[in-house]
């Protein structure tokens, strides 16, 4: 997961140091404001001048899915006070995908813990990086390195956790889940064509959601779909 993400990183470290970011202050926003979506918009509207409060909004409304994200991984942190603030703030969609229903609390320390320290670290080292390829095209190649690992490694854990979930689905049900799966997908596919890549992201997602809650994994199954009940 790490080696995915830093190229990410390295990427955002350098665009930022370009920008007369300090080492300190790539560092301070990585911990501060930890979500890479986030991040590369922020610096963007500051490249361009734009206010706190613009950059705040557009942030906010990115990143709201990390609300119900945040609500469904927060019972094993129960009790832990301050430290449940701090393992929500650290929760990232590749933590998300990676965490089981099974794991202790422990396990998802660790795995948020070395998600988010790595994404600090190689944000800030991007940054230190800068003078040494200043000049080079190191920042086109580390856009090409960020992009196909990082989507690649997203969509594989998306469909790893969907087998996860069918594993134990038989019959009907099975064949109800993988049918249900692939018209989300090609829903979304359909609004990505009608509303373009800016656009079609929150109704996407809002729609791929309805139908696999609804259709894919019912709360309660008949009696002959195959599944012994939900």
């Amino acid at each position: 997961m790490g080696l995915a993400l830093m190229p990410v990183g390295l990427l955002f470290g350098v665009l930022a140091g370009a920008q007369g970011w300090a080492a300190s202050e790539i560092l301070a926003v990585s911990l501060i404001g930890f979500t890479g979506s986030g991040q590369f918009i922020w610096l963007r509207i500051a490249g361009e001048g734009g206010g706190p409060i613009a950059a705040f909004a557009v942030i906010l409304l990115i990143n709201l899915r990390y609300l119900p994200m945040i609500l469904t991984v927060s019972a094993p942190f129960h009790g832990q006070g301050p430290l449940k603030g701090l393992a929500a703030h650290m929760v990232s969609d590749e933590s998300y995908a990676v965490e089981g229903p099974g794991d202790d609390r422990p396990a998802r320390w660790a795995i948020r813990a070395g998600i988010f320290l790595t994404w600090a670290a190689s944000t800030t080292a991007g940054g230190l990086l800068l003078p040494v390829i200043a000049g080079s095209r190191a920042a086109e190649t580390l856009a090409l390195l960020a992009f196909f690992p990082a989507s690649l490694l997203l969509f594989t854990l998306s469909v790893l956790r969907l087998e996860a979930a069918a594993h134990t689905a038989t019959g009907r049900l099975a064949t109800r889940m993988v049918t249900t799966i692939a018209a989300a997908a090609a829903l979304v596919l359909v609004l990505y064509l009608v509303l373009g890549p800016q656009w079609f992201w929150l109704p996407g997602i809002l729609a791929a959601a309805v139908l696999v809650d609804r259709f894919a994994f019912p709360t309660t199954a008949g009696p002959n779909d195959g599944s012994g009940g939900a």
